[in-house]
C-alpha cells in the first residue's frame, strides 16, 4: 500500500467517524431525508419551490416528493401546488423549524467537539488541505453527490441507502 492509499484510506476512515457522530448525537424525531429538507427549509427563509430544492439537495424529483411527502405528514412541512406548472413550494412549519433548529445546534455542538482535538491554526489548514483535495477530485471527473432515486448498479430498483 502506498503512502497516499494509507493517507487517504485515513481520510475516508475520519470522515465516515465523523458522519456516524454526528449520527448518534443528533436529534432522531425525522426519517431519512427529512433532516437535510427541514435544515435547507430553515436556512433559506422557510419556503422554496421544489425545483429549487431539487438543485439544492441533489436529489431526483420523485425521491424530493417522497421525502415531502413524509415530511408533510409527519407535521414537519406543508406543500402546495403552483398553478399551471409542474412544481410545487415547500414550507416549513413551526414544529418542523424547531426541529431543524435542533438539528443545526446539535450539528454545531458536535462539529465543535471533534475539531476540538486541533488547533485553530490546524483547523484552518484542514480547510486548506481538504480544498485543494476537493478542486483536485472535481479537475478529475467527480462532481457532487449521488442523486437517490435512481440506480447505482448495486441490483435494487432505487437506491436504498
Amino acid at each position: 500500500m502506498t503512502q497516499a492509499t494509507k493517507t487517504l484510506k485515513q481520510l475516508r476512515k475520519a470522515a465516515k467517524l465523523t458522519n456516524r457522530a454526528f449520527r448518534k448525537q443528533g436529534p432522531k424525531s425525522y426519517k431519512k431525508g427529512q433532516g437535510a429538507l427541514l435544515k435547507v427549509l430553515h436556512c433559506s427563509g422557510g419556503t422554496m419551490a421544489s425545483t429549487e430544492l431539487v438543485d439544492k439537495l441533489g436529489y431526483d424529483r420523485r425521491y424530493l416528493k417522497d421525502v415531502v411527502r413524509k415530511a408533510v405528514r409527519g407535521g414537519y412541512a406543508t406543500m402546495e401546488d403552483v398553478p399551471g406548472e409542474r412544481a410545487y413550494t415547500v414550507s416549513i412549519t413551526a414544529e418542523g423549524d424547531a426541529v431543524a433548529e435542533k438539528r443545526c445546534a446539535a450539528q454545531s455542538e458536535v462539529a465543535d467537539r471533534v475539531l476540538s482535538a486541533l488547533t485553530p491554526e490546524e483547523v484552518e489548514q484542514l480547510n486548506a488541505l481538504t480544498e485543494k483535495i476537493i478542486v483536485q477530485c472535481k479537475d478529475m471527473g467527480a462532481h457532487g453527490a449521488r442523486k437517490h432515486g435512481r440506480r447505482h448498479g448495486h441490483g435494487k430498483r432505487r437506491c436504498r441507502k
